[in-house]
């Protein structure tokens, strides 16, 4: 019964991509996508300095507190009690910050707790009356935690899951949501070649509101109505339902020297190669290659880059100089030792966001 429920949903993260197309520069679209259409879009963001130094990817290799993000099925390759965190400085003072812990339950189970974040900084409210600021202030914050479960099913496949509360909040106008996420990772013993593929976002449309949507209203005028921020209101203004950014990921990694390979087999060296495809609902599938070199599994090189749609299209729009993918090359540094019982593990990534300049992050791990 196991095999064959694993078996299953293996299949149906393999069928469970989701088809889009996107315009690059003045060539007429075939298949539109629903760019900044959906909710929690935060979600989406890379976490982890591993992650963005191998451009967003990775996948199948994670195996540290930002699977909890990634794919939960690679919290189960952890024997310890782990706690990780990790934080990003992105473009005009937005933060970035992941927080997770994982607790082993068992030989083969673990169980995971996780907080993602994203928050604005203080902004300044302006109208139309008073564009240069009223002397009152707000910031957006968007708020997700997350329940994890893992079990190794066999030597080779494990399974896992992830409950998310979210949160989206634009001073008191708030919207809340539930999502779900199914990961698997598979060993598929030849030639050290690892697969690892997710379902993300699983859930129903979320909705603003709130008391600042609420404004007081004379149907026998016809002057505009005043927002009210909750004061005595006669009426409230509805907003639309938006889903969430419901995502397939799959990544392969391949260790062509050491590590696992039998290819080349090297003790105090490894360089593993890796490919990852993610794709949403409301953006063009991304596709993303990277190389990871470790010395004596302590030290760590990072080198990763992102494409974007079908490379057919990525390479003819870029010989045409009609490129603009946001975000391009990355690369890091890391490293993993062990200090009177305890793990360390301290990475650091840079990606480059283009016209928004590099982002780096840091992520600090110990397992006790």
């Amino acid at each position: 019964m196991r095999k064959m429920f694993a078996t299953a949903l293996a299949l149906l993260l393999v069928t469970a991509t989701v088809a889009h197309g996107q315009q690059i520069g003045d060539t007429p679209p075939t298949d539109l996508t629903k760019v900044a259409t959906g909710a929690a879009v935060f979600m989406k963001l890379p976490v982890g300095a591993r992650a963005l130094a191998l451009g967003g990817g990775g996948m199948a290799v994670l195996e540290d507190a930002t699977s909890l993000y990634w794919n939960p099925a690679g919290v189960a390759k952890i024997d310890r009690m782990t706690f990780g965190f990790n934080r990003a400085d992105l473009y005009a003072g937005i933060t970035h910050t992941f927080a997770g812990l994982i607790l082993p339950m068992g030989l083969n189970s673990r169980l995971g707790v996780s907080y993602l974040g994203l928050n604005s900084g203080e902004m300044l409210v302006t109208s139309v009356e008073n564009p240069e600021g009223s002397g009152d202030y707000f910031d957006v914050s968007n708020t997700a935690i997350g329940i994890s479960y893992s079990q190794v099913l066999t030597d080779r496949f494990t399974l896992g899951v992830t409950a998310r509360w979210i949160q989206e909040k634009i001073q008191r106008s708030v919207a809340n949501g539930i999502g779900l996420d199914i990961g698997s990772n598979f060993n598929t013993g030849l030639l050290g070649t690892r697969i690892a593929m997710v379902i993300a976002n699983i859930g129903p449309s979320m909705k603003m509101s709130g008391p600042d949507l609420l404004f007081e209203w004379d149907p026998s005028s016809d002057t505009d109505f005043d927002l009210t921020a909750g004061i005595e209101p006669d009426a409230r203004m509805d907003t639309f339902k938006y889903d969430l950014p419901l995502m397939f990921r799959m990544g392969v990694a391949v260790d062509v020297l050491g590590g696992i390979s039998t290819l080349v087999v090297n003790d105090m060296n490894r360089v593993t190669a890796m490919i990852d495809l993610e794709d949403a609902a409301d953006f063009a599938a991304r596709l993303g290659v990277s190389l990871e070199y470790a010395w004596n599994e302590t030290v760590f090189a990072r080198l990763g880059y992102r494409l974007r749609g079908k490379l057919s299209d990525q390479l003819g729009a870029r010989l045409a100089g009609r490129y603009n993918e946001a975000f391009e090359l990355a690369y890091g540094l890391g490293v993993l030792t062990t200090y009177s019982g305890y793990v360390i593990q301290i990475d650091y990534g840079i990606g480059n966001y283009g016209d928004l300049g590099n982002v780096s992050q840091m992520f600090f791990s110990l397992g006790f």
